[in-house]
């Protein structure tokens, strides 16, 4: 009884940095390595270098969005559903018609990541036209 007790008093005084909120993710002692470490496991199976993908979506973040609160909760968004995302919970009420200015904001600057420019990806000349598929044309193997 008296070791739950001390116990539930220690959790209770902890530091801050020790029960630190993720959705304060600029706020930790390495907010680049804990971001990376927590957005890495949504990329893996999508590509080859997950962790070069959550850098760069850090990145362009930071470089796009001044406001610190809206800042810690896109961070957060990407962190618990992979891609970028703000939910009204996760802010104060006066910040919400934000939300959609930021979000047009990081579009761009996310597709890059995630999916490089697209310019030298996808030149006009490997495009199917429209109407037609890219399959090749079918081949009779009848004997």
């Amino acid at each position: 009884m008296i070791q739950a007790l001390l116990c539930g008093v220690l959790t209770c005084t902890l530091p801050g940095p020790a029960r630190a909120d993720a959705r304060q993710l600029s706020l930790m002692p390495d907010p680049r390595g804990e971001f990376i470490r927590l957005c890495a496991p949504f990329m893996a199976a999508r590509y080859a270098r997950p962790e070069a993908v959550c850098d760069c979506l850090r990145n362009a973040m930071f470089n796009r969005i001044e406001d610190t609160e809206i800042l810690d909760a896109l961070l957060y968004g990407v962190t618990e559903r992979g891609v970028p995302t703000l939910s009204r919970a996760w802010l104060p009420a006066e910040k919400w018609p934000l939300i959609e200015g930021t979000m047009t904001a990081i579009a761009e600057p996310t597709m890059q990541c995630m999916f490089g420019s697209g310019t030298e990806s996808r030149k006009p000349q490997d495009l199917p036209r429209d109407g037609s598929h890219a399959m090749p044309p079918v081949q009779d193997l009848t004997p």
